[in-house]
């Protein structure tokens, strides 16, 4: 079965996540039952461990979306690790250099394009669907690399013509902070970089991510006319305090138009 979160990054279609930092496959449920394309557990920030990656894998599974996990660094055992948990793409963060999109890369697939290692694991199902998962792994596996720093911005024409980059995806937070303008994705500085970001992505043929913490219909609309295709919208901690906070707004205005309505 062809992996469709790749299948949209390949064909730079727009697809459409979200972020999972609490970590309860309740939480993931809700996610993925909502109809986001994937969703990304977070296991840079979130609170969460390897077994609580699996439960939060098979309930993304189970409500329709494709599990993916943002790694907590470019790092050959949690690449290994959470791949053996059935991650179907990975977001590898903190990527400066060619030099690192490629040693990513090398843990990530199978030989004769890498050096993951072989062994029965939840992905193959235990064992059970062994050949045909080490078959198709190479080929179904999205990689996605973060560009979260004005080093990685530099680098980007490198990073991008490694083979098997399926994305590049900016974390802007890190981003702006690298310049010293946490936040300030305004600022002409910042504007600039996100600029060669995108203008690297187009020239290689990648898709451009963007994660919007705060999304709008008008920043999405952005988002989409500035060429960005795979967008994380939202977390989870902030998606539960924007309704809870509107939810409260809206019963704390009615009750004063109710009060002043009987006065």
């Amino acid at each position: 079965m062809k992996n469709r979160f790749r299948q949209s990054l390949l064909q730079r279609e727009p697809t459409f996540g979200s972020w999972i930092q609490i970590g309860h496959p309740a939480i993931a449920e809700v996610l993925a039952g909502a109809g986001f394309d994937w969703v990304a557990v977070d296991v840079e920030h979130g609170i969460v461990d390897l077994s609580d990656i699996a439960h939060l894998f098979r309930a993304i599974e189970l409500h329709g979306a494709v599990p993916v996990a943002r790694l907590p660094f470019n790092d050959p055992i949690w690449i290994k690790r959470v791949l053996d948990a059935g991650a179907c793409g990975l977001i590898i963060p903190m990527v400066n250099s060619a030099a690192e999109a490629r040693a990513a890369m090398d843990q990530a697939k199978y030989p004769p394009l890498g050096c993951r290692g072989y062994g029965y694991s939840r992905a193959n199902q235990h064992g059970r669907e062994f050949d045909s998962y080490i078959r198709r792994a190479n080929e179904e596996i999205a990689i996605v690399m973060q560009i979260e720093h004005r080093r990685g911005i530099e680098e980007i024409d490198a990073i991008l013509e490694v083979p098997g980059v399926d994305a590049a995806f900016i974390g802007p937070l890190d981003l702006s902070g690298s310049y010293g303008k946490t936040g300030q994705l305004e600022d002409p500085e910042i504007v600039e970089a996100l600029r060669t970001f995108r203008a690297s992505c187009q020239g290689h043929s990648i898709s451009a991510g963007m994660h919007l913490v705060h999304p709008t219909a008008g920043s999405i609309q952005q988002a989409l006319r500035d060429g960005y295709t795979m967008m994380a919208l939202g977390l989870d901690n902030t998606l539960l305090a924007a309704a809870a906070g509107a939810a409260l707004d809206a019963a704390r205005d009615t009750v004063a138009t109710v009060l002043v309505r009987h006065s």
